[in-house]
Parts: structure tokens; sequence; C-alpha cells
């Protein structure tokens, strides 16, 4: 299909507004844009694919229309894309040879469309060829399913997943875990997410929950738990003997029984989910474990949703670290072992929410043996004692994982 530069420029201008100004995220956007305009399925997959780009170019985008002499903002990204034709290998074109006339970081930053801050603040934490290789990753849409071994053989997920007409590629360390190979295809309505045979799980998210399912034993606590993928992972294990489910959000809070009582048994414990706020409650039992999967960022999540990129500011990163070290504390208090977990590739919500706690509370960090978890940004003089989850090593998102134990 040829792409019409008129209808590429009013659906760009709708979903940058709705990104840049309203702070809608990608996917929602372009959901109602497909409803509200009647797109049909062959143009909804087409300008989808076009938008994506665009969305996750937008800083390297703003900074071609000022570089080429257009007028500042949306509008002048706009209108450079529209002189381009909205044809993307033009673009990239423009936007590789640009990058090449400045320093090594300015040109990290053009390539690869991140805020130059950022791009300084992990320059000092990493080498660069390691930076462009994790930053290129966190560009490249991906889509990860997780079979569901719980009500399920491997062989039944296999001939579902065939059945349906989706081409994946099993992962070569985990078994239960399928990549899609055509990362923009939509699967929402395939009959194996709709009866939970495959749950879309990212691999970086599903080794979270798998490093908790290995430590729980007894009385477990999800503190940040929505929509609860890593829940039915944890509590549909024989050693848990209860489990709590927590999250702020009212809406999301209503989401974890659909989730639960897609994927799990019924023989599995009954989950107690409450709508609370894990910087304040208290309970009146020890927790054996808590999963604390802080809100964050999203710095790790890039490619799950665009937006998040356009979003990224060193005020959300200080806000979100305030909220993360917050939880913390209280639920060191209250668990005899913290597994805290984060989706964010910056040290302030990884590394520096830990130095702090190391300070303030009295705390040992525990080393976990899992594949994928390597060691922490060397700077931290504990940087071996606690975990990343490298974008370019895995394929998946960048998490920081750290195992609490209070004394």
């Amino acid at each position: 299909m040829v792409i019409n530069p008129e209808k590429a420029r009013f659906l760009t201008t709708i979903v940058l507004k709705s990104i840049v100004i309203r702070k809608q995220g990608f996917n929602r956007t372009y959901k109602n844009i497909v409803r509200k305009y009647r797109l049909s399925e062959r143009e909804a997959e087409q300008y989808y694919r076009i938008l994506y780009n665009i969305t996750m170019y937008y800083h390297s985008l703003k900074f071609l229309a000022g570089y080429f002499g257009f007028r500042p903002g949306i509008q002048g990204v706009i209108e450079y894309l529209y002189r381009k034709g909205f044809v993307w290998h033009l673009i990239e074109e423009d936007i590789e040879s640009t990058a090449r006339s400045f320093s090594k970081l300015m040109k990290i930053s053009i390539l690869y469309s991140y805020p130059v801050w950022l791009v300084k603040d992990l320059s000092s934490k990493m080498p660069l060829d390691d930076l462009e290789l994790m930053l290129k990753a966190l560009n490249t849409k991906k889509k990860w399913l997780r079979a569901n071994l719980f009500k399920y053989t491997l062989e039944d997920v296999e001939a579902c997943l065939e059945n349906s007409g989706l081409s994946v590629k099993r992962h070569s360390v985990f078994h239960s875990v399928f990549q899609l190979k055509d990362p923009f295809k939509k699967i929402g309505k395939n009959p194996c997410v709709l009866k939970g045979i495959i749950t879309p799980q990212d691999i970086s998210s599903y080794i979270v929950g798998s490093v908790a399912q290995g430590l729980t034993l007894g009385d477990f606590l999800d503190a940040c738990s929505a929509p609860g993928l890593k829940l039915t992972q944890i509590a549909s294990s024989s050693r848990v003997r209860r489990v709590v489910a927590v999250d702020l959000s009212e809406r999301r809070v209503r989401i974890i029984p659909k989730i639960s009582s897609l994927v799990m048994l019924r023989a599995d414990p009954v989950v107690l989910v409450i709508q609370g706020d894990s910087r304040r409650i208290n309970y009146n039992i020890k927790f054996d474990l808590i999963l604390l999967d802080a809100p964050c960022s999203n710095s790790g999540a890039i490619y799950d949703d665009p937006a998040f990129k356009i979003y990224l500011s060193r005020s959300l990163i200080k806000r979100a670290h305030t909220v993360q070290y917050s939880l913390l504390s209280n639920l060191l208090k209250q668990g005899k072992l913290v597994l805290y977990a984060t989706c964010s590739i910056h040290p302030l919500e990884g590394e520096e929410v830990i130095k702090r706690a190391l300070v303030e509370h009295d705390v040992d960090l525990v080393k976990i043996d899992y594949p994928y978890l390597e060691s922490g940004y060397e700077e931290y003089a504990f940087s071996r004692s606690v975990h990343r989850i490298y974008p370019h090593r895995i394929q998946g998102q960048g998490f920081f994982v750290a195992l609490l134990k209070p004394r």
C-alpha cells in the first residue's frame, strides 16, 4: 500500500498532540484513532508501523526539523516528515548523516533518539559500545509470549500456536517462553490468548517472576501487583501457602482476578486482592517473600510503548525514586526477604535506591544466581550483589533486580 502523505500528516498530528500535549500512551492513542476514523485492517497495520517509528524517534525528528530550518515543536516535525513523504528509509538516512557531524554522546543521542542528559548519565555507568547496543535494542519492537504450563502441556501450547497461525521462536534457555516473529502482529483476539493458553509477557518480566517463584515459600506479598502476570507465576507454586496482592489503582486491581482466573488452577491458593498503598499498609504477619515490582519511568520498556521515551525527564525519574524508596522502606519492615525490581535503565531507580536503603536500614544484599541476571553498574561498591537484565543481551526489557534481607 502506498503511503498517502496527507493522511499520514493528519494521523501524525493527532498522535503527537495526544502524546506530547495530553500525555496519552501511544497504543491507547492509536487504538482510538483506528476506531474513530474506521481504518481498514490493512491501513491500521501500515500506519501503526509508521506512527510507531515517528513516536520512537520524536527527539531525533525534533532535532532534524530545527537543523533543517523548520518550525520548532510538533508542527516543525510534521512539516519535515511531509517534505520527506513520510518515507522512513529517507528519514533514517537524514538521521544517520546528520549524527556523523557531532561528538560521540550527541551522535548517540541523535541516532537512537534519547535525551542528551540520559545518554550522559548512562555513559558514565557503562562502555559506550554497550550503551549504543542497549539503546538500539530498546528501540526495536519485540513481543514475547509465556506458555501457561499450569493448565496445559507444552505440546498443547505449540499446537494452539500453530493452529492459530502465530509464527514464533522458542527461547533457547526458557522453553516455555516464545518470541513472536512479527512483533507488530495484533494478538488480543487470538484464541490461544483468549483461552489463557499463552499470556503476553516480556521475557525480562518472566525472569523476575521466575526468580520470585524460586524464592517463595509460605506467605507471599505482591506489593505492586497489577496486572498480575508475575503473581500468576508465583502463586501457582506448590510452595506458597498464602498470597496477598496489592495495588494502588482501583482500575488495575480489577484486572488481577481476571488474569489469575484465566491462568491459574482452581487448586492454587486463594489470592487476597487489596486496593491500597504499599507505602503505608502494615500487616500483622511477616511475609516470607515480598515482591516489589516498583512503579518507574519505564525507561527499560521503551519498545512496549514509545511514548515512554517522550515522557522521560529528570524530574520524572526523581519522582519515581522517591516513590520507590518509600515503598521499599515500608516493606523492609514486613518481610523476611524483599525482591526489589524495576523496569528502568537509570541508576537513580536502581542502584541509588539500594544505596540509600543500605545506609538507612539494617539490611543485607543477597546475590542471585539466575540466567541473564548480570551485575549492576560497576561504579557502585555493591554492584556484584545487585543485578541488571540488559536489553541487548536478552532482547527483552531492561530491569534492575536486588534481593534484600532485613537483619
